[in-house]
């Protein structure tokens, strides 16, 4: 393949005419995922690195061992260093071992399989990532076969604070069972810090399939040695997290705006923390005193009673601040809630999904403890609470650019319902509680798939609007930092150009300097009709189509409910157009881009 590659010769502009007049678009299409594919392949490596892990987790498989193939589906990349843990940890036994991303995996093979372990995230509400839908619509039609000779296990990674809770992970489970496969253990399912949950649920899977293969005992501790967590760069983490002084803060809205935009400049100096661009910055918040205040009201308990917390004693208060989760309200919480006080308006709300939804939208838990008044106790009320979980944050500045530092953009999130005023626990925190010289708790969280392409001279297409456009910032101040050629096309949106027009100065700069190619702008509320940046995708069409049949990636951030998907309508009437494709042939595009993690996004 890489001898064709080069021998290939470049297209002079008779034959691009030619291509398009004989090549219909579904034709177009698969042309130009064959060659981008062949510009991006690598050598492929010898020995054990075609599982993806180091070798010397790979040793020789033990003889009579049989095949165990790992899957995984990942958003963010968490998914994948579990797999390969895994596959570390079943390396010591002796298994051979395939680690494959779900993207990769022909779905027709599962009737071969006889051994198989399931990674899989939950993306939105429910929805596969988009690595595993391929499998997944696979699994769920009428072509799936019966699998009585397969073994199995789920490991499911999601997130509390929404309703489809591990969604993919069951479907994965259940319909795998449905079709007569057999459980190795019970599905897991992991909240966002997966981490001790997912150790527990490998070591106890692959204790099954020793049990039933024979692996010697002896390797037993091998397995917790891959298991442990491998060694950082930095001391600092989730768990220890770096103390980092804000060293500039500035609120980028004009007078008189709708909205509170705020840029952060934090330093981590010191920290040994390294990121690149599309990782986000965790942050440790507090929650308000005010509404601190509320559920010691509604529950009718002292402030500085004491009461036992991870081993140690400290006032209720304390940890009302800083340990559990006041500003929402998560599925777990109202079972918690149900199991203590029996509400049958609990009851129905947990088993309607979407009433669940409309409920939980805009409530905290002092809304929440009024409605469904009980007598409490301290130790009670936090048996019922879900631990504070960080905030995550797209970096907004390139690492090579702010050297030793990292940047956030943070929009202050302040509303009222339900006849109290609210306001985001992290948001306002770090606008009205950080001042310059204080210091926010933070670590760094990879997003292994949200980054520049290896190559960069490949053309990028940037789609954030708000708050989403800080990743962005980073990439144009990254590709600058490091002389990269690669054409870049950003398209921005908020309400008003005059208030709300986030880093204008920078993109005009940047535009000047040749580090930004191409700007197109969209203010929603300067004109009669709203105009938002699907509608300049759809104006500017024809250089969009022209953009993706030259390789260029595809980068999405922003709001998940409305703009993303709406972006997604953008790019198939786009295709439609201007590629000459029917709507079915547009999806089909549109799915070829993300498998080929050309088309990748980053929503919230």
């Amino acid at each position: 393949m890489s001898d064709l590659h080069t021998a290939l010769p470049p297209f002079d502009e008779r034959l691009l005419r030619q291509l398009r007049a004989d090549l219909d678009g579904a034709q177009q299409l698969w042309l130009s995922g064959y060659l981008y594919g062949l510009s991006v392949q690598q050598a492929p490596q010898p020995g054990p690195a075609k599982t993806g892990l180091p070798a010397s987790a790979n040793p020789a498989a033990a003889p009579g061992k049989p095949a165990l193939t790992i899957l995984y589906g990942s958003q963010t990349g968490n998914s994948k260093s579990l797999a390969q843990k895994a596959a570390q940890a079943a390396g010591v036994l002796g298994f051979p071992v395939s680690v494959l991303d779900m993207n990769d995996y022909a779905p027709q093979q599962l009737k071969n399989e006889r051994w198989l372990l399931l990674v899989v995230s939950t993306h939105g509400e429910g929805e596969p990532p988009a690595a595993a839908e391929t499998l997944h619509q696979f699994l769920h039609s009428a072509r799936a076969p019966q699998l009585p000779e397969l073994r199995f296990g789920v490991l499911a990674l999601g997130d509390r604070s929404y309703a489809q809770f591990c969604q993919t992970g069951r479907d994965f489970d259940e319909k795998l069972a449905q079709l007569g496969a057999r459980r190795l253990v019970e599905r897991a399912e992991c909240d966002v810090d997966f981490m001790e949950e997912a150790s527990r649920w490998i070591s106890a899977v692959l204790d099954t399939i020793d049990a039933e293969t024979g692996a010697p005992a002896a390797a037993q501790v091998s397995v917790a040695n891959a298991l442990a967590p491998a060694a950082a760069v930095s001391a600092f983490d989730r768990k220890n997290p770096f103390a980092a002084p804000v060293l500039e803060k500035i609120q980028l809205n004009g007078r008189g705006s709708s909205r509170e935009t705020w840029h952060l400049e934090l330093s981590l100096e010191g920290s040994g923390l390294r990121y690149e661009p599309g990782d986000a910055l965790g942050v440790w918040p507090q929650n308000p005193s005010a509404l601190v205040q509320e559920v010691l009201r509604a529950t009718i308990l002292p402030a500085q009673e004491r009461v036992d917390w991870d081993g140690e004693k400290t006032s209720l208060q304390e940890v009302l601040r800083h340990r559990v989760e006041l500003s929402l309200i998560t599925r777990d919480v109202l079972e918690k809630l149900f199991a203590r006080t029996r509400y049958p308006k609990l009851s129905a709300l947990l088993q309607d999904p979407a009433a669940l939804r409309q409920y939980t939208y805009g409530r905290d838990i002092a809304d929440l403890l009024r409605e469904f008044p009980d007598i409490w106790s301290a130790e009670a009320l936090l048996r019922v609470l879900r631990r504070l979980q960080p905030r995550l944050y797209s970096i907004a500045s390139g690492p090579s650019f702010a050297e030793g530092e990292a940047h956030l953009t943070v929009s202050a999130l302040r509303y009222s319902s339900n006849q109290r005023p609210k306001q985001g626990v992290a948001s306002t925190w770090l606008a009205d509680g950080l001042p310059p010289g204080a210091a926010a708790r933070v670590f760094v969280e990879r997003n292994e798939y949200f980054k520049l392409p290896a190559d960069p001279s490949t053309p990028i297409l940037m789609i954030g609007p708000g708050t989403g456009v800080a990743p962005f910032r980073a990439f144009v101040q990254e590709r600058e930092a490091l002389g990269a050629k690669g054409k870049s096309w950003l398209f921005f949106g908020n309400p008003h150009f005059e208030t709300d027009f986030l880093y204008q100065t920078e993109w005009l700069q940047a535009l000047k300097k040749g580090s930004l190619s191409r700007l197109d702008v969209a203010f929603s509320r300067d004109q009669a009709h709203k105009v938002y940046v699907q509608h300049q995708l759809v104006a500017k069409g024809r250089e969009v189509f022209d953009w993706l049949e030259n390789g260029a990636q595809v980068y999405v951030c922003g709001d998940k409910n409305h703009m993303a998907a709406d972006v997604q309508i953008a790019f198939r009437q786009v295709l439609a157009e201007h590629g000459g494709l029917s709507a079915e042939q547009a999806e089909e595009y549109l799915k070829t881009l993300k498998k080929q993690r050309r088309y990748l996004e980053d929503v919230y």
